[in-house]
């Protein structure tokens, strides 16, 4: 966070603080040292907490103000910002874009994340946080406009963006996330205040990031979680390094506590098998309701059968006994896919099952994790594996195991949609059958009921299911906006759709489907299979909120407004049904000159549609290939490489830039390399001064027209 000079040892922390005063007039403000708790290099005032990174070398020791504590000088309120620690990530993540650099800061739980949007802006009304966009507002348009016709034009997350202020998590439109992370890679926002989505393969990067909590849930997060998190910080090819930071308001020993502990277990934690992580998660909640020694609980898990239902624990509160319950069916479920996944689709005997289980799991991770404990422990872990496993066997066919596999679901919600199936393959059938007849209301119906029987069965339930989710999915499905049916409740019913159409509903219709085309199910009397029929309409128009085909694979093939996709297919009488006519449609004289009109498909819209027309390249121009040139290099001041020296071309600030294979900046490359190419780009130092070799493998895409 700041740079100083050269310190006294750790240990002395009494001269450190006095060290730090006398040097600096003014100190840091309200300079209320506490001694106990701090370690070389941890400064706290006010309760708070920071961990300077010392240097020493220089001459004349330095220790900025990093935080200065006043009233916002707008409004009547009389607490000094920061007041809490919210205010106090807010305020660190402002004060480091100030030093140039950019912020993320993590909430693990999600429902914390959309609260910073109204703090920011009422902060910034108060005059304590300036606006952070320094691009021109224009950049903006298409989040914007996208943002509007989810949220509503007024909403604090927009509000929140145009100050350069990112909101993200899973439970926002996908269209909308896609834009604001292309923001976020082109350095366009400074801020990114995101939920747990940074741990699940985001592709965000920052220079810091800002550590909100360390609980979900009153659990601590998981260390492979932290570790996801903290990777996130130093931006490859760009940063040398990343700054993680865990701000403490108050509680300060108690947080630095669990601070430390996590960090000590992050630092010596191997690396772990996550099928041995499952087995021991269903383990633990196993030993609860029997008790007993380890050998006592191998024995009950290996003879019992029950031992799989979900273990009631005496005296559990409860909401903490429904929480275990959904957890203990998940982890079931994984575990069941786990399983099939590695025994796949072979048909082995009952007794070969074990024997089966160590042919395919020796020098896996697994078995080197076993390995690391004691004889008893391991077999207890052994146990477990080979016990689920013979019950998916002893209650499934082969044909019922390929089913379950192909689908990637386990063996009871397999059950579940074995119970279904004759009801279910039928309703799949009539819901592609008319939709292609264009018979949207018996469409809407059909889906509705497959909504109903599969909300019920984990993993297709939606973390929330609002009153009103029935005219939610046909409102989604006419491809209506969502503003009437979600007025007071934009918030629950965003997250349905995200949630329980895009995502949970389209898996489960794909589960029924994969599950009667392996078991061969007959439709009907007159025994047609299941694969005689168009079963490919429904899930597409859930996925992208449409039953009208063409507008359907618009919006799959990337145009992110689903109103404005709907419009410009309905304007132009569009039929296409796949990529190829598409394109025909998009080359065609009417939508030519359609697309030239500003205000087409809508005034709010014509920008993104533009750049979706001019971005679609054709498939004769989109073959990859091999492609060699020579482009001129300025190379930065005593940074002339040798020849044939690798190096790499990214945008560096808006700019094209020539860097070292360990990220130095080396120079700028005097030629318009295109930020959105597709391709593979290899480089070298010519022999000739001022010039560098580049081999593309990709489209011709590499510059810019």
């Amino acid at each position: 966070m700041a740079e100083v000079g050269r310190a006294p040892d750790g240990n002395q922390l009494d001269d450190f603080v006095n060290w730090l005063r006398r040097d600096q007039p003014g100190g840091l403000v309200k300079s209320n040292w506490r001694p106990t708790r701090l370690r070389y290099g941890e400064v706290m005032w006010n309760g708070q907490i920071a961990r300077l990174n010392l240097r020493v070398g220089q001459e004349r020791p330095f220790v900025p103000r990093f935080l200065t504590g006043a009233v916002p000088p707008v409004g009547k309120r009389k607490k000094v910002f920061p007041k809490d620690l919210g205010e106090l990530c807010l305020a660190t993540a402002w004060r480091l874009v100030g030093d140039g650099q950019s912020v993320l800061v993590f909430c693990p739980v999600r429902a914390h994340v959309e609260p910073f949007a109204s703090r920011v802006i009422d902060l910034n009304l108060r005059g304590a946080l300036p606006s952070l966009l320094t691009a021109d507002e224009a950049v903006l348009n298409t989040a914007i406009v996208l943002g509007e016709e989810w949220l509503g034009a007024d909403h604090p997350i927009l509000r929140c963006l145009k100050l350069g202020v990112a909101i993200h998590h899973g439970a926002l439109p996908t269209a909308y996330r896609k834009e604001i992370e292309r923001l976020l890679r082109e350095n366009v926002l400074k801020v990114t205040i995101s939920s747990p989505t940074l741990a699940q393969g985001l592709n965000l990067s920052a220079t810091t990031v800002i550590i909100h909590s360390l609980y979900r849930n009153k659990d601590r997060i998981e260390t492979s979680e932290f570790k996801n998190v903290i990777g996130r910080a130093g931006r490859a090819y760009v940063d040398v390094e990343g700054l993680v930071l865990y701000p403490i308001f108050d509680d300060h020993a108690r947080r630095l506590d669990q601070w430390e502990q996590l960090i000590a277990d992050v630092t010596s934690r191997e690396m772990e098998s996550g099928l041995l992580r499952l087995v021991v998660t269903l383990l633990q909640r196993m030993h609860k309701r029997v008790g007993g020694t380890v050998e006592q609980l191998t024995e009950y898990v290996l003879n019992n059968a029950e031992a799989w239902t979900f273990p009631e624990v005496a005296g559990e509160k409860p909401e903490d006994r429904e929480q275990a319950r959904v957890d203990w069916g998940r982890y079931t479920a994984s575990l069941d896919t786990a399983i099939l996944s590695l025994i796949g689709e072979k048909d082995i005997p009952d007794e070969g099952i074990a024997d089966a289980l160590d042919t395919i799991l020796p020098s896996s991770l697994w078995e080197r994790c076993l390995n690391r404990g004691n004889d008893v422990r391991r077999a207890a872990l052994k146990a477990t594996l080979v016990s689920r496993s013979k019950l998916i066997w002893a209650r499934s066919t082969a044909g019922q195991r390929r089913g379950y596999f192909l689908a990637g679901i386990g063996l009871d919600t397999g059950h579940a949609l074995d119970a279904m199936a004759a009801e279910g393959n039928q309703l799949l059938v009539t819901a592609n059958g008319t939709l292609l007849a264009g018979d949207y209301d018996a469409a809407i119906a059909a889906i509705t009921a497959i909504a109903e029987r599969v909300f019920t069965i984990s993993p297709f339930m939606p973390d929330k299911v609002p009153e009103n989710w029935r005219d939610i999915l046909a409102c989604w499905l006419l491809g209506e906006p969502l503003n009437a049916v979600g007025a007071g409740h934009e918030a629950e019913t965003l997250q349905f759709v995200e949630d329980g159409l895009v995502y949970r509903l389209p898996w489960a219709m794909e589960a029924i489907r994969v599950r009667g085309l392996a078991n061969g199910d007959v439709i009907g009397d007159m025994g047609a299979q299941l694969e005689d029929f168009e079963l490919g309409l429904a899930v597409s128009a859930v996925e992208t909120g449409t039953m009208n085909r063409s507008a359907s694979i618009l919006i799959q093939a990337g145009f992110s407004s689903r109103l404005a996709a709907i419009k410009a297919v309905n304007d132009t009488a569009a039929t296409f049904a796949n990529g190829f006519e598409l394109q025909q449609w998009l080359a065609s004289e009417l939508v030519t000159l359609l697309s030239n009109q500003l205000n087409w498909p809508t005034p709010e819209t014509h920008r993104m549609w533009r750049s979706f027309v001019e971005g679609f390249a054709p498939l004769d121009k989109a073959v990859w290939k091999e492609q060699r040139y020579r482009a001129p290099v300025i190379w930065r001041p005593n940074q002339n490489q040798p020849a044939g020296t690798p190096v790499r071309l990214h945008h560096v600030n808006g700019q094209a830039a020539v860097i070292s294979a360990d990220g130095q900046l080396l120079g700028t490359l005097n030629a318009p390399l295109n930020p959105a190419r597709k391709g593979l780009v290899r480089s070298a130092v010519m022999p000739e001064s001022g010039w560098i070799f580049v081999f593309y493998l990709g489209p011709e895409d590499l510059w810019i027209a």
